[in-house]
């Protein structure tokens, strides 16, 4: 039987060095946008000095890259768990749609990073290979619910702009910084639920009749 290598000290102290780099970047991006992050300004907030920094990461854009391949992994994995057991192809719809919502409004930072942020080519490249395979089960769903596969793309489209719009705009109106949030105050569960019940209407709409 193998034994389960323990890591050692040093290695549990790189990899929460590591972690609490890409929070900092991550705290500090929230605040001043991507542009305001720089190592020195990371390396102040763990208290560390910028050699530090670049032990782990090369630079900036290094640091950008991870955490955005990182967050579509997570994406793409907890898609799959949360599809995974239901019965319907709706509900399965449904639950994709969920996952996006949730990530969105728990990672907020990160996710403009990885979609509505100006997209580096490295970028658009992770993308596509990131979602492949959740978009190809989404071709498959709406086949499936619409039974009219001539017209995916127009149904993908529209679900693609009914996600990102609804995420968009959650994700200002809960941010108290934003002027949207001062003059359309909302809560999380008030959000989610419009968001689930636009879902539910797109689903409907394309369902076959």
């Amino acid at each position: 039987m193998t034994k389960t290598k323990t890591p050692d000290k040093r290695t549990i102290r790189k990899e929460r060095t590591k972690e609490a780099i890409k929070k900092a970047a991550l705290e500090i991006a929230r605040k001043e946008g991507w542009n305001g992050v720089t190592i020195r300004k990371i390396a102040g907030r763990i208290d560390y000095t910028a050699p530090i920094v670049y032990e782990h990461f090369r630079n900036k854009d290094d640091l950008y890259f991870h955490l955005v391949h990182e967050g579509f992994t997570r994406l793409k994995e907890e898609t799959f768990s949360e599809v995974e057991g239901k019965g319907s192809p709706e509900e399965k719809f449904l639950a994709i749609a969920e996952v996006r919502f949730w990530f969105a409004v728990r990672n907020p930072t990160l996710h403009h990073m990885m979609f509505d942020a100006e997209n580096p080519d490295w970028q658009k490249i992770e993308l596509a290979k990131s979602m492949v395979s959740i978009m190809q089960m989404v071709d498959k769903l709406v086949d499936e619910i619409s039974g009219q596969p001539e017209k995916r793309m127009d149904y993908i489209f529209n679900m693609i702009c009914l996600i990102k719009g609804y995420t968009f705009f959650t994700n200002h109106l809960l941010n108290t910084s934003t002027k949207m949030s001062r003059h359309f105050p909302a809560d999380e569960d008030e959000l989610h639920k419009l968001y689930t019940d636009a879902i539910r209407r797109f689903i409907s709409s394309i369902s076959k009749k």
